[in-house]
């Protein structure tokens, strides 16, 4: 699996007069009241923001009014037209893998997003923006990981009618690899009730890891 995989099946969701949960991919798993108020633990009114493949807002249409900015990252335009309009907000139509800026943010953020790169790939993008996180900042991550092993989706889902591609790595194993890119204090945390977890070998996790440590050195 690659991520041009992944990016060709959102390019035809895009394509297709997508609606504000299209991006969830099924009905049922808009966890999205969750996920914000999960971040409302740890941004603030000064904080800034970067989230990557932002789709159409869900997440940060709920917080952007609680923190300073947010640049909402998200390749497809058809995704970002549902994002809320402000000047807390600033929209940039570009893969994530190809995104630079010279600024620094108090918080990255990553919602349902690991799953589209494989171990090569998403270790390339931790550590890219791992360089762009102030010297106290943090990475939040939230995905669906395997809980014994790598649980690999490759080929057509009889439950989407389409081709559909993810790499939900194990858990330990994301772990390592943001440990082995310089992250620390790497806080693992069952971030929803279990009936939020659909199959018996995933289970949806938050991530966040401080650079302080290292970034001190």
């Amino acid at each position: 699996m690659e991520n041009k995989n992944s990016l060709n099946f959102f390019a035809q969701m895009a394509e297709n007069n997508p609606n504000e949960k299209s991006v969830k991919i099924t009905a049922s798993s808009d966890f999205s009241d969750k996920d914000a108020a999960f971040l409302l633990n740890f941004v603030n009114k000064n904080s800034e923001i970067l989230d990557l493949a932002s789709g159409t807002g869900l997440i940060i249409n709920k917080i952007f009014n609680y923190v300073k900015h947010i640049t909402a990252i998200e390749a497809f335009p058809e995704f970002t037209g549902f994002i809320e309009l402000s000047d807390k907000i600033t929209i940039v139509n570009e893969d994530i893998s190809l995104f630079l800026t010279p600024k620094k943010f108090d918080f990255i953020t990553m919602f349902g997003v690991s799953q589209y790169f494989n171990e090569a790939e998403i270790s390339n993008i931790y550590e890219k923006y791992f360089l762009m996180l102030k010297t106290d900042g943090k990475l939040i991550i939230k995905n669906q990981f395997g809980i014994n092993e790598d649980v690999l989706i490759s080929g057509y889902s009889e439950e989407l009618k389409v081709d559909y591609y993810s790499e939900y790595r194990h858990i330990d194993k994301e772990v390592k690899i943001l440990e082995k890119i310089g992250f620390t204090n790497v806080d693992v945390i069952d971030i929803y009730p279990p009936e939020c977890n659909r199959w018996g070998n995933t289970h949806f996790y938050a991530i966040v890891a401080d650079t302080s440590m290292q970034k001190l050195v």
